[in-house]
């Protein structure tokens, strides 16, 4: 018996030590055919594109293609060759932190202009959005900060500390991204809301969200059409052509040569792909009607190429890839590991979820990609070095338990 009970005991460490270093399967696997099928859409959606602009057909799928490699590299080397329990330090995390305010101030000054857009900086041999990495280094500071004061996080003092983490970047990034301060607002309130138990915060935060919003309806109701509000502060964050936008959300066919042209054929391609679409490259929307459908818009073509039944595959894919997230999250060894892993889910549901609406029309159109299928340069291998960091909580927690 004692001899029985010590081979049992030999096989559970060696079992323990096999599950710690082997990644969430199932989560890799999603990553890897979501990127691959990515690849496959941005060519689909880029061939004509790349022609009018007078590159090769296959121009931008190579560039995903190689970007993409180069991601997954680095998201391997993350989840093999690295221990995330580093990213806890507060000060490694705060220099981070630090950086990306600063990235995200620069950009006022030096950001490089696309689309009407200024979210880039140009280093010469690519561009990056320092967003991107605003939002990592907001789920790692926050997680950090609240671990340091895990005991207290029920006192307001602290938890306004942990909001002003969140709402620095958020309001600094607003100015000129839009969308990206919203998807950093989210995965703060999502890391915040886990920790702290005191529900009354939460309904007041939902009192006020429901004012701020019906306020910027009214605004965008009662403002001239390509004016700013004549609202000190509040103008520097709703533009004009912000509220155009909602404008435009709510009657797409008011300025249909102008405002409304995107959400128009996005709706057409959406619209035109049925339950089966009409064949992989044989999409009409993207040859010339979409403005570069290889980008944000991108979830049309797919609809219109794929149909429904392409549409509610792929976004059961990202349910797949969001689930393990919080699996991990759930299994992870350590309390940082659990908010760090929930932060990163909630960073790729809340982006899904924005694209989508938009390429829908249900919500007024704003920059957004679809992660790891847009054609997305940096901002993918950036999002694939964070899915590194996610694959590399999973490795010390213990998934096996979930899949039994």
């Amino acid at each position: 018996m004692t001899v029985q009970r010590a081979a049992a005991a030999n096989l559970t460490k060696q079992t323990k030590k096999t599950t710690k270093n082997t990644p969430d399967i199932i989560l890799l696997a999603i990553i890897l055919l979501i990127v691959g099928f990515g690849i496959i859409m941005v060519y689909s959606a880029s061939f004509y594109y790349a022609t009018v602009k007078g590159s090769a057909p296959s121009a931008f799928a190579m560039k995903q293609l190689v970007i993409g490699s180069v991601g997954i590299i680095i998201m391997l080397a993350v989840t093999f060759k690295f221990n995330y329990r580093i990213l806890s330090n507060r000060i490694l995390a705060g220099g981070l932190y630090v950086t990306s305010l600063l990235l995200s101030i620069s950009v006022m000054f030096i950001g490089e202009t696309i689309n009407g857009a200024k979210r880039w900086i140009n280093l010469g041999f690519t561009q990056f959005q320092p967003s991107e990495i605003a939002k990592i280094s907001v789920v790692l500071m926050l997680s950090a900060y609240i671990i340091s004061h895990r005991k207290e996080m029920n006192k307001l003092k602290y938890i306004i500390r942990a909001w002003l983490i969140v709402l620095l970047p958020t309001g600094i990034v607003a100015i000129e991204n839009l969308s990206s301060a919203i998807v950093i607002f989210f995965i703060g309130t999502m890391i915040i809301f886990i920790t702290s138990t005191k529900v009354w915060y939460y309904i007041l935060f939902g009192i006020i969200a429901f004012v701020l919003a019906g306020g910027v309806y009214y605004l965008a109701m009662s403002t001239e059409p390509g004016t700013d509000p004549n609202i000190p502060i509040v103008n520097k964050f709703l533009k004009g052509y912000r509220l155009d936008r909602i404008r435009v959300w709510k009657d797409p066919w008011i300025d249909p040569k102008d405002k409304g042209y995107q959400p128009i054929q996005s709706l057409y391609a959406v619209g035109s792909g049925g339950v089966f679409g009409v064949g992989l490259g044989k999409g009409i929307q993207k040859l010339g009607f979409l403005p570069e459908p290889h980008n944000d818009i991108i979830f049309a073509v797919i609809c219109e190429e794929l149909g429904l039944v392409g549409a509610i595959v792929l976004l059961l894919g990202y349910t797949i890839l969001v689930i393990r997230g919080l699996v991990v999250a759930i299994r992870a060894s350590d309390y940082f590991g659990t908010l760090v892993a929930v932060g990163i889910s909630t960073m790729v549901g809340i982006q899904v979820l924005i694209n989508v609406a938009v390429n829908t029309n249900s919500i007024p159109t704003t920059g957004m990609q679809l992660p790891l299928v847009s054609y997305g340069g940096t901002a993918l291998a950036v999002l694939l070095g964070t899915l590194g960091i996610l694959l590399n909580i999973s490795t010390s927690a213990n998934i096996q338990k979930v899949q039994k």
